[in-house]
């Protein structure tokens, strides 16, 4: 209610119409952290703001059962404050779009159903640990299958007894400038996901292509399938994964564990890739817990490190961590340990 309230004061101030803010909502999340980390040459501290985000999101009745529906999302930075800081306007998730009995339809930059699928194995979303620092890419943020794309259209059905499915088409992975790519609608990509949660367990499966943009001009395909598991209050995490660039194709698998007791928690995960090319592999391996002092405010800390093999240039970067740390040197491990503050609202 509150969040209504204050959108509503914005658009008065605005000179809106009160009636066309009738259902929206502004909302929010700040994740600030103190991290140390360790290249492998080299070691320092740093702080970073974490896929840190304010937002606004409502919808309309249509009548006939439909409504229009739409999202736009900021990236902000919240540990500066200068002109160019990194903050943006649309950088996340925005869109517009129908809903009904047919499920709903985004048009606009959105995240990828390949993406979408294994949220809920990511139990260290947003920190040093995050598993598609190893997951979902093929070392030094190449190959990237963790995306969340331009130029995009979404479809998601309607929830058919726990099973839910997911397809999105992307028409430019580029910008289309002379300068940068004059045929950028060659780079098109399509993403293809099923899941179904029942009881304790959640499962996912999911399938991406992004055509004219790995090695050599070739298509790039990847594809997973993983899961969840509760037993009380603890919460176990598998996947497999498989990602092809067009010339090579690499195996890998996580494992995740999750304990909560009271408004505490501890986390655990490892994570391994397979070499691509000869000896560049690398496996993650990330401890951490954290307590809440409320639904909307919380405390954590995360160790991570990334075992690299000798040509291998993993790190721990290329996902919503802000301020993450790469291998500066192929083969060199990578490590660090975060100590960070969340609210949302």
């Amino acid at each position: 209610m509150q969040k209504k309230v204050l959108v509503f004061a914005v658009a008065a101030a605005m000179g809106l119409p009160a009636a066309a803010m009738a259902d929206t909502t502004l909302y929010g999340r700040l994740n600030v952290s103190m991290d140390y980390v360790d290249d492998g040459v080299d070691s320092s501290h740093q702080l970073a703001s974490n896929s840190s985000r304010l937002g606004v999101r409502g919808s309309e009745d249509l009548g006939m059962g439909l409504r229009g529906v739409f999202q736009i999302e900021a990236a902000l930075q919240g540990n500066e404050g200068r002109a160019f800081d990194g903050s943006n306007l649309t950088a996340r998730n925005t869109y517009v779009g129908l809903a009904g009995g047919f499920g709903e339809l985004r048009i606009g930059k959105h995240d990828t159903p390949y993406k979408l699928s294994t949220l809920r194995l990511n139990f260290f979303a947003d920190t040093l640990g995050d598993m598609h620092h190893v997951a979902a890419q093929t070392g030094n943020n190449a190959n990237n299958f963790y995306r969340r794309n331009d130029n995009t259209l979404i479809y998601m059905t309607p929830d058919f007894g726990g099973m839910q499915f997911m397809a999105s088409y992307t028409t430019d992975l580029v910008d289309d400038t002379p300068n940068n790519n004059p045929d950028a609608n060659d780079t098109n990509a399509f993403s293809l996901a099923g899941v179904f949660s029942q009881g304790p367990m959640y499962v996912a499966v999911a399938y991406e292509q992004n055509n004219n943009f790995g090695v050599g001009g070739e298509d790039q395909q990847a594809w997973k399938v993983g899961g969840t598991y509760q037993i009380a209050d603890l919460t176990l995490a598998a996947m497999y994964e498989n990602i092809d660039d067009g010339q090579d194709d690499r195996d890998a698998f996580h494992l995740g564990a999750r304990y909560s007791f009271g408004q505490a928690y501890l986390m655990a995960s490892y994570t391994f890739a397979d070499e691509l090319t000869t000896d560049n592999g690398a496996k993650m391996y990330a401890l951490g817990g954290g307590f809440n002092f409320s639904r909307r405010t919380g405390i954590y800390a995360v160790y991570a490190l990334a075992d690299n093999d000798d040509a291998g240039r993993y790190g721990l970067t290329g996902s919503g961590k802000g301020k993450g740390v790469g291998a500066v040197v192929a083969g060199e491990d990578v490590s660090g340990f975060q100590i960070g503050v969340t609210h949302n609202f």
